[in-house]
């Protein structure tokens, strides 16, 4: 039979108290850090399962965040050809005066109603969300229309299509770019110097220019209501894959509160219990040095 030493029962005391100090440790993290898994190597299947889900996670809000911001930009521009559609059926509205009337004075009166039609157009084409001007194509920094000396209409900007990553492997544009509103500027335009030359033939064939401006307008009314539609689709869906994937990576992740609790108080009073017990048979300067 072999014999016990006390170098025995020390080395097996400070073994038993180190082990309990360690698990006492773990708890205290898990509570103050809300954290089940503290080093890769505690569970190393559930940290695999959330750095995947962070992943997924982090991926997620960056797809809503250029959303949000495309969503941004396509409402303003929705609101801005409402604002534009609004004009140009006032100009309409002037056409169909002008060509009923001679007088040349009433013809001045609604020649200068389309000056100001033009001014509140140009107001509108040059409409900004933050510093990103919604029109003027890849060159957004700066307004994209502008009058030249002549009083016309200059744009600035290009036709570039600016395309926000919303999903894996696809992106959707959300701009209109500025050369699809120059032929709107010419309509107005057209009805200006027509007003001038007191001609109702001339005024008349206003009225379809303004007309197919109109068609132009609702036409790009509907393409960024269907991007609005899809944009909106894949917030609402991608808000929910949040709940989901946050809901899962908790399960992998958060600290079951009340069980650690009791797991803690359990080790502490434990680890006290062992204590008192080493006191009586330990040399009691080493039991003074471990309390």
């Amino acid at each position: 039979m072999s014999r016990v030493t006390m170098n025995m029962m020390i080395n097996q005391f400070n073994s038993d108290l180190n082990n309990q100090l360690i698990s006492i440790a773990k708890d205290s993290y898990e509570l103050s850090s809300g954290n089940a898994i503290q080093l890769p190597q505690d569970n190393p299947v559930s940290n695999n399962y959330i750095m995947s889900f962070k992943e997924k996670i982090n991926g997620i809000n960056n797809y809503q965040n250029n959303i949000t911001a495309g969503q941004s930009i396509l409402n303003s521009t929705d609101s801005a050809l409402t604002s534009i559609s609004t004009i140009l059926n006032n100009a309409n509205t002037i056409a169909l005066q002008g060509a009923n009337v001679t007088n040349q004075d009433s013809l001045a009166s609604l020649e200068k109603s389309v000056e100001a039609l033009k001014q509140s157009l140009l107001s509108v084409a040059n409409t900004s969300v933050g510093n990103t001007y919604i029109f003027a194509g890849s060159k957004s920094s700066s307004a994209p229309f502008s009058l030249d000396s002549n009083g016309n209409v200059v744009y600035l900007g290009d036709s570039a299509s600016i395309n926000y990553s919303v999903e894996p492997g696809a992106t959707t544009t959300v701009n209109i770019d500025g050369t699809q509103l120059l032929p709107i500027f010419k309509a107005l335009d057209n009805l200006q110097l027509a007003l001038k030359s007191g001609n109702q033939v001339t005024i008349s064939n206003t009225v379809s220019d303004i007309q197919n401006a109109i068609k132009t307008v609702n036409d790009l009314q509907s393409i960024v209501g269907s991007r609005q539609n899809m944009m909106q689709y894949l917030s609402n869906y991608y808000s929910n894959a949040l709940t989901n994937y946050n809901s899962i990576l908790a399960n992998y992740q958060d600290v079951d509160f009340p069980t650690v609790v009791t797991d803690y108080a359990t080790r502490q009073t434990a680890y006290q219990a062992a204590l008192k017990v080493g006191a009586q048979i330990l040399p009691q300067s080493l039991v003074n040095y471990l309390q």
